[in-house]
């Protein structure tokens, strides 16, 4: 099965009713430029809690062409995570629209727990 690798567990992956989705599936791949990004949408998509600062942070979004994937879990959440554009993963992610992906969290591997 396909991966979608995440470095931190966002706070767009929480509901208060679910854990974070460990499986989703991709609707849709959208082209777009960081300037194109408007504020509170960088927020929803790049806000994390830092264990180590404890703290929220917000994950450096790329400048330049980017990758927005609307991803669907649970039968009706849907999110989104913003990937850098390269013509391949363009590709890759266009062609495999349909298909579930397993979400994997760095943290989650790295220390056992959230």
């Amino acid at each position: 099965m396909n991966v979608i690798k995440f470095s931190h567990e966002y706070t767009k992956m929480n509901s208060e009713h679910r854990p974070p989705p460990t499986k989703a599936t991709l609707l849709q791949v959208f082209v777009v430029d960081y300037k194109e990004l408007t504020p509170v949408f960088k927020k929803y998509d790049a806000m994390y809690y830092d264990q180590e600062k404890q703290d929220w942070s917000l994950y450096p979004i790329p400048h330049g062409k980017l990758l927005v994937l609307l991803l669907k879990s649970y039968g009706d959440f849907l999110w989104t995570t913003i990937r850098r554009f390269t013509p391949r993963k363009f590709e890759y992610y266009k062609n495999h629209c349909g298909e579930e992906f397993l979400i994997q969290i760095k943290e989650e591997n790295k220390s056992g727990n959230r």
